[in-house]
């Protein structure tokens, strides 16, 4: 495992530059492997330890092997009279996690890791991590094409990994298709809004809606591929809130999946009463203005959230259509 902690990461907590204020797990300020080793140059350190040291733990999540540990900045310690000292700042402790894709045997050829950006996957709240993949139709299994005609479903699972958490129920408040990873860049499709109303689903001849749940802390939802006309670029990058709100929270005009169903030409909610949904052909389902932040906030009712952006997702005209597998 090789980490490489820029210096900025020292300086937005004000602590000096030096290499020994950080360290790899926990509980390894002793071992000399599991801190910066070699020369340092004026921008980064580099960290390289083995996949069972520094106190580093193996999960499997899925099709996934996950080895997983805690990067610690110490803060600085002053000297202060009558014996005590003084902290500048707390010690900050960060994840860091290590994906293997899992093979059918491990004793043949040697994997390659698959490393995910904690900027994109980790909140900043506890051990909260969010994720949006591209799926296949029944939501089951990743697709391995991200490919798409125009006009045919592109399935997504949001979902949020919190295993050291108190259970978390995830909802998808806006989610918006741009043309290029800044989810404020224009032209944009904006295909959820109003706190989770799926109004790709209003459009004629949509089949998009949100699936019935299987776990509290994933959400699966379908919206048509479609073709900015002002661009000749295909490919599109998918942006949406996600939102976790404690488990034991009723369902309310904020908390709710919605979509349009066009076999009762109304909006109808994958859980609880239909009365949810009505705000969705109205003006606003809350007093707020909605707003698609870049950067995860916790509020004062214990809701974590975050952007997540997948992508990016080709999205071909029907004329330029050939076959793919997904």
């Amino acid at each position: 495992m090789t980490v490489r902690i820029k210096r900025q990461f020292f300086e937005e907590r004000r602590i000096p530059f030096e290499a020994e204020r950080v360290r790899l797990g926990r509980h390894s300020t002793q071992q000399r492997s599991c801190g910066p080793q070699g020369s340092m140059s004026p921008s980064e350190m580099i960290i390289s330890a083995g996949l069972k040291q520094c106190g580093t733990e193996s999960s499997v999540q899925g099709d996934w092997l996950v080895y997983s540990n805690l990067l610690v900045l110490f803060p600085v310690v002053i000297p202060a009279s009558a014996g005590n000292v003084i902290s500048s700042r707390s010690t900050t402790v960060t994840p860091v996690h290590c994906y293997y894709k899992r093979r059918q045997t491990v004793m043949g050829q040697p994997l390659t890791p698959t490393w995910q950006p904690m900027t994109s996957t980790i909140s900043v709240f506890g051990l909260l991590r969010f994720s949006l993949r591209i799926m296949k139709d029944d939501c089951s299994s990743l697709r391995t094409s991200w490919v798409y005609q125009q006009g045919e479903a592109v399935f997504l699972e949001a979902s949020i990994d919190a295993t050291q958490h108190l259970p978390l129920t995830l909802y998808v408040d806006y989610c918006v298709a741009t043309l290029t990873s800044d989810l404020h860049s224009l032209p944009s499709y904006k295909f959820v809004t109003k706190h989770g109303c799926l109004v790709d689903s209003v459009l004629p001849g949509s089949s998009s809606k949100f699936l019935p749940r299987v776990q509290d802390n994933r959400l699966c939802f379908s919206m048509q591929a479609f073709h900015f006309k002002q661009d000749h670029r295909e490919q599109v990058f998918i942006s949406c809130h996600l939102r976790a709100t404690p488990k034991e929270n009723t369902h309310s005009h904020l908390n709710k999946a919605c979509f349009f169903n066009r076999t009762t030409f109304s909006w109808n909610p994958i859980e609880g009463d239909t009365g949810l949904c009505e705000c969705c052909g109205s003006a606003d389902c809350s007093r707020q203005p909605e707003n698609i932040r870049h950067t995860p906030q916790r509020q004062a009712d214990g809701k974590h959230e975050t952007v997540t952006t997948t992508g990016p997702v080709r999205m071909m005209p029907h004329y330029h259509w050939t076959d793919y597998e997904s």
